[in-house]
């Protein structure tokens, strides 16, 4: 599993860093030459894209989404443990039914070639399943350590 999240964080600077060089030649062909790189817009958009979700996932590992914890800090151990549960049995569903409907229509645009670089689309939109199906299993993780252990201390989730 250490490895796992270690080849995740590697993957997430390299997407940074191959978007970043990405944007950096967007701008020198747009100053330098007489017509831009068609494909670097695209390229660096999709790289975002994937960025953005590969790192929500990466948060979720982490516990470092944002919450609010006007109540749930006064909250004795226990109630805190149920309400954490809750939360996580919400985010569940919704990863869930993300990773479903994300996976449903990257299937549909299969066949829909991107404009610039002519590859399927469903690179782009595979980005939506495949983070919400690693938000859906480490949630999972979080409901079995939290069923064991209770609330973890830093695990200040609250809808209030």
């Amino acid at each position: 599993m250490r490895m796992f999240e270690k080849l995740e964080e590697i993957l997430l600077v390299i997407l940074f860093l191959t978007a970043f060089g990405v944007l950096v030649l967007q701008i020198l062909s747009r100053h330098f030459f007489p017509y831009p790189l068609a494909w670097s817009e695209e390229a660096a958009r999709f790289l975002f894209l994937w960025i953005v979700f590969l790192g929500a996932a990466y948060l979720v590992r982490l516990n470092g989404h944002i919450s609010i914890t006007l109540l749930t800090n006064r909250f004795p151990s226990r109630l805190r443990t149920t309400v954490y549960m809750a939360m996580q049995l919400l985010v569940l569903g919704f990863a869930v039914a993300l990773c479903w409907h994300g996976t449903d229509v990257a299937w549909k645009v299969r066949k829909l070639p991107t404009i610039a670089m002519g590859i399927s689309s469903s690179w782009e939109y595979a980005a939506v399943p495949v983070s919400a199906a690693l938000i859906a299993v480490r949630t999972a993780a979080n409901l079995m350590r939290a069923a064991r252990h209770g609330a973890p201390k830093d695990a200040d989730g609250s809808l209030i």
